[in-house]
Parts: structure tokens; sequence; C-alpha cells
């Protein structure tokens, strides 16, 4: 060893080692990984305690991290949030549904009224649209106290009233909201989303929305429009939005909640009757609206009972059409007094005259403008082969497997004169005759005839013609043995 390595592990030889350890923990990536991890959550809670700095710096990474996770999984962060997002969702689509039938209901009754025809007539007259009217006539009612109250304690956070209005002990009010809440929880359900929503004390209405921790009360003079419920929702939104951590950190201070006030004011609104002059001078036009609306309504439910019955008679004679073989419609319309009919048509298709008299649509009305075709259904075939063959009782025509079947023991007469037309039909494939036979009795006859007298030699060569006709299946006994 030289003097310089003597002399530098003198001076660095007790280090040496220990800084080859922390050269290696530098350069080792797991290592360093490690080591953060052991700091970075007490160093996170200190940032926090120390100050909104780290909060604010972790804002925008944690944010955009958020979003750009949500974009790539949303059905798994839809179903992390459905168990807290579906009450709120059910409730609002329940309220909106109740909103929206009382609406229709209060529209019928004043549209069918004597006092909603009078509105209708004014209506026209005066050119005010007739909700506005409607609305002036039949809303009467204001809302004269609004309070916000905290739905685990039952404390007022604070309230609204009209000036006009007698005050009211805020502290009594809200121990009521939470004992009547408390009282119909307990006697008739267990869950939290089944809540009271609405109540009357004397002449005065009482509705409550409810939030997560606060809920919204307001005394109502009169009858208020259903809206009214949606603008309470829409205000604890509003205010649950914009005092988040006041409602998180409530403990009875309402100094938190300073300018609430301006999203509950707009709740204290009121709809006022009408003077009695302006009630008098409507009541004059009553008896001459309800007259010009009964004319009116005549005259519309004449058009739309035409036009119904017309309707009615073109789907009627385009369903039955389409039910007769030998048409394909492809359109039906009225032209003036006419109800056309395009498509095809079998000449040999019978049109069900009778059946569409039975429905009020006469043969006069009926105008075909039809191309004609060959149909090849059996139901056509078998109408067709019957006005063609006139086939003799027992015969008769079925459907057996998709195909035409004409079977039973028909004279031998009738088997004759058709012989050359069955035959083609079955070479044709159009016609089974395979169970098709003559009748033992008219084959006697026949022969008989032949063997009498002169016609002896005639009627040997009708016999041995029966025995070569092998689809007429003739009894051997009757066609062999002369008579």
């Amino acid at each position: 060893m030289s003097q310089i390595e003597e002399l530098r592990e003198i001076l660095v030889g007790g280090n040496a080692e220990e800084i080859a350890k922390l050269r290696e923990r530098i350069n080792n990536l797991d290592q360093r990984t490690r080591d953060v991890s052991e700091v970075l959550a007490p160093a996170i809670e200190a940032g926090i305690e120390s100050g909104s700095e780290l909060i604010d710096s972790l804002t925008v990474p944690v944010s955009q991290s958020l979003k750009r996770a949500i974009r790539a999984e949303p059905d798994n962060y839809a179903e992390i949030l459905y168990p807290v997002m579906a009450p709120a969702i059910r409730r609002s689509i329940s309220q909106a549904i109740s909103s929206l039938m009382v609406t229709i209901n209060q529209t019928m009754a004043s549209a069918t009224s004597v006092e909603g025809i009078g509105l209708r007539v004014q209506a026209w007259r005066t050119g005010v649209p007739y909700g506005q009217l409607a609305l002036r006539k039949s809303l009467k009612y204001r809302v004269e106290h609004v309070y916000l109250i905290d739905r685990e304690s039952g404390m007022m956070v604070t309230e609204l009233g009209v000036e006009e209005s007698g005050a009211l002990d805020s502290d009594a009010v809200s121990a009521m909201f939470s004992a009547i809440q408390s009282f119909v929880q307990d006697s008739f359900s267990q869950s939290d989303d089944d809540r009271l929503t609405d109540l009357k004390v004397g002449e005065y209405n009482v509705w409550v929305a409810h939030g997560r921790k606060l809920m919204l009360a307001c005394v109502i003079d009169g009858d208020p429009p259903e809206s009214l419920k949606s603008e309470m929702y829409d205000t604890l939104d509003g205010i649950r939005s914009d005092f988040a951590n006041a409602i998180e950190d409530y403990s009875g201070d309402s100094s938190a909640f300073e300018g609430v006030e301006e999203r509950l004011h707009p709740l204290l609104q009121s709809q006022l009757k009408e003077s009695p002059d302006e009630e008098d001078a409507d009541a004059e036009f009553t008896l001459k609206s309800a007259v010009i609306y009964a004319l009116a309504l005549a005259v519309l439910a004449y058009l739309v009972y035409g036009w119904v019955t017309a309707y009615a008679q073109l789907r009627t004679t385009e369903h039955y059409l389409e039910q007769t073989p030998g048409f394909a419609v492809s359109k039906t319309y009225w032209d003036d007094d006419e109800l056309v009919v395009e498509g095809l048509q079998d000449p040999d298709a019978q049109i069900p005259y009778e059946t569409l008299k039975a429905h009020d649509i006469d043969a006069a009305q009926l105008s075909f403008k039809t191309i004609p075709f060959r149909s090849l259904e059996t139901n056509m075939e078998m109408q067709r082969f019957t006005n063609e063959l006139a086939p003799p009782e027992p015969l008769e025509f079925k459907v057996v497997d998709g195909k035409i079947q004409l079977a039973g023991n028909a004279p031998i007469a009738w088997l004759l004169k058709h012989d050359v037309r069955l035959r083609q039909l079955a070479t044709d494939h159009r016609l089974q005759i395979g169970q098709l036979s003559a009748s033992e009795s008219s084959v006697e006859d026949y022969i008989a005839t032949y063997y009498a007298g002169e016609k002896a030699s005639a009627g040997e060569q009708v016999r041995e013609s029966l025995v070569n006709e092998p689809w007429l299946k003739v009894a051997t006994r009757n066609i062999t043995q002369p008579h």
C-alpha cells in the first residue's frame, strides 16, 4: 500500500462504508419510494394543520385527476354514488310528478267549469294569455313565514316573515316541526326517506322541504301552486351549495349563515285576489261565454267525430281486405267521398261487401285502383278449385302439410268429367288426389248401364278402362264382375 492510500485510509477510512451505503440508497428507486411513503402521510397532516397552502396546491391536481378518473370509469363512480344520489333523485322525480298531476287537475277543473269558460272568452277578448288569467283567478295565497331549521338538533337557523303577519315563536315552531317529524317516522315509517312534507294548521298550509342537514318550512295562507315546492327544494339546494362548511360545522351559531336571507326572500311570494269590481265585470260575460264555448265545443266535437269515423272506416276496410285471400293492399285513403284501395287483386278474389256493410262501409264508397295478379295462397286456390270443379258431397278440399288435398268418394260420372283437369292439377303439384276414389254405387250403376242389351261390348271396354285407372281406386268387385 502506497503512502497516499495509507493517508486516505487514515482520513476517511471509517466513513467510506457509510458513504457507499448512502450512495446505494440514493440510487435505489424502490428504497427511495419506501422512504417517501413513510413520511408522506405525516407530512400531509402537518401541512393541513399549518395552513391552507397545501390544500390550495393539491386542489388543481386532485380535481383534474378525479375528472379524468370519472371519464375513464363512469360506471364505477356511478355505482359508488348511487346510494347517496338515488334517494334525492327519487324524491325529486316524485315531487315533479306530484306537481304535474296537481297542475293538470287544476287546469282540467278550470277548463270545464263555467268560470273556466268565462276565462277563455275573456282571454280571447282581452288578449291576455289564458294561463295568466287562470292563475290570477284560482291561485290566491301568501307565504307568510319561512323557516330554515337544522334537522339533527331541531334548532332554528334563521327565519323570514311578511310585515303584516303576526310574529311567531321561532323556537316553538322549530320544536314543533322536529316533534311532528319524529312522531311520523316512529308511528308510520321507520325509513329516513319517508318524511312529513305537508301539514294543515287551521287555515294555514305548512309545506316542508327536506335536505340532508337542513329543512325548509313555509307557512302559507291559502292554496299555493305546486310549483312552490320545486322552488323550496331549489332554494335548499342553493343554500347547501353556498353554505356547505357552515352546515357541516353548525352548532347553534347562526352567524355563519350571514346572507342566507337573500336566498329565502323570493319564497315570500303571494297571489292576491281580484277586486270585486273585476269579478262583477267578469260575471256579466259568464252566460254569453258559456253559450259561445258550447257552440265551439259542439263544432269541434262534430269535426272530431267525422275525422274519427273516417279514420275508423279506413282502417276497417284495410283490415278486412288484408284478411281476404287474393288481396295485397298497399295503400288506402279518402279521395273526397271515395275510399280508394290500391295494391294487387286476384280476379277470383271475393270482396267482403257484407262484412264491410256491417261496419257502415257501403260498396258505393269503395274505389279499387288495383293491379290484377294470380294469387297462389292455399285459401285462394281452394276457392278457385271450388268455383271451377264444383265438387259434390261428401268431397271437400283441405290443407294437409301445406298442400291442398281433395279426398272422399265421388260419383264416377263427375270423376270422368273432370278427369283431365284433375290429372293436370295433380301433375302441377297444385292438388293432391291420392285419397280420391269413385263410390261403389255410382260404379255399379255406370257399368250396369253399358252391360244392358246392345251395349254389352261397350260395357266390357268401360270395365277395362276403369281397371286401368289407378288413381280412381274403384272396387275390384264392381268392375270385374258384370251384372
